[in-house]
């Protein structure tokens, strides 16, 4: 019976706390965007167009781009082996620069960061396609956390 107790009071509170990652954006109200392309099998096309979706998407959410910021969002895109197949991996991350309260040392940490690995059949297409759905897991996450 206690622990049907404590399962029932753990899912309600997952339940209303409504998070959908671990990480807060509450606040974020600009950052410099970036995508970088670690490698060569990825037309440099592509790094324009995802770009301009991220910058796209800040304008959408109110968040200021044109001015350099200490805090990025940035797309980290590279391929790895997994196997004996490779796959491609995307990752959308902020960070930024933030000070410990304990040694006041100012240290870089990631205020957020959401990613997928896929075995691409049409990597670039595929590439924008991800690119978009964790913008927009990203966008649904930020206008959560800024109501």
């Amino acid at each position: 019976m206690n622990l049907l107790r404590n399962l029932f009071i753990c899912l309600l509170l997952a339940y209303t706390a409504h998070a959908q990652t671990p990480f807060v954006l509450t606040g974020v109200k600009s950052y410099y965007p970036v995508v970088e392309l670690n490698t060569d099998k990825i037309d440099a096309s592509y790094k324009k167009r995802i770009l301009d979706m991220l910058v796209q998407k800040s304008t959408e959410l109110g968040v200021e781009t044109k001015n350099f910021s200490t805090r990025s969002l940035a797309f980290l895109i590279s391929y790895i082996g997994v196997g004996d197949t490779l796959a491609l991996k995307i990752e959308l991350m902020l960070g930024e620069s933030a000070m410990r309260l304990d040694t006041k040392e100012e240290i870089f940490v990631l205020s957020y960061l959401n990613g997928r690995i896929f075995v691409p059949e049409d990597a670039e297409e595929e590439l924008l396609e991800h690119a978009e759905e964790l913008l927009e897991i990203f966008a649904a996450q930020y206008k959560e956390d800024n109501l």
